[in-house]
């Protein structure tokens, strides 16, 4: 399939999107719930959805993009004010991780990994 990143793409912006919604909503359940959610449920979905769209064919170096522009995207949608910095900072850095992870094990399975099994 010529697109496959494209559907790959598609599918990343609507977990994350799913996943900040949820934050966005839990604003009025209270604090914990909230901060929780945004600084340990939504940067764990970026890492997450990240690698998983890297494995499905998406160019890594665009994988880490969807995750933090959810996040604010969505909050400012619903609440009309934007989250804290530091969480969307959060959540790019760990999608950037979990882009790189993708793209590790995208190579190992294609059998491009050209380190010697021994380790040495």
């Amino acid at each position: 399939m010529k697109h496959r990143w494209i559907a790959a793409w598609l599918i990343q912006i609507a977990e994350m999107a799913a996943v900040c919604l949820v934050q966005a909503l839990s604003h009025g359940a209270g604090a914990g719930l909230y901060a929780a959610l945004l600084w340990g449920a939504v940067p764990l979905a970026g890492m997450l959805t990240a690698c998983r769209a890297v494995r499905r064919g998406l160019l890594n170096y665009a994988a880490w993009i969807a995750p933090p522009a959810c996040l604010f995207a969505v909050h400012y949608a619903v609440w009309r004010f934007s989250p804290a910095p530091g969480a969307g900072i959060l959540t790019a850095f760990l999608s950037l991780i979990g882009a790189a992870a993708g793209e590790v094990l995208r190579l190992r399975k294609d059998g491009k990994d050209r380190r010697p099994a021994s380790g040495k």
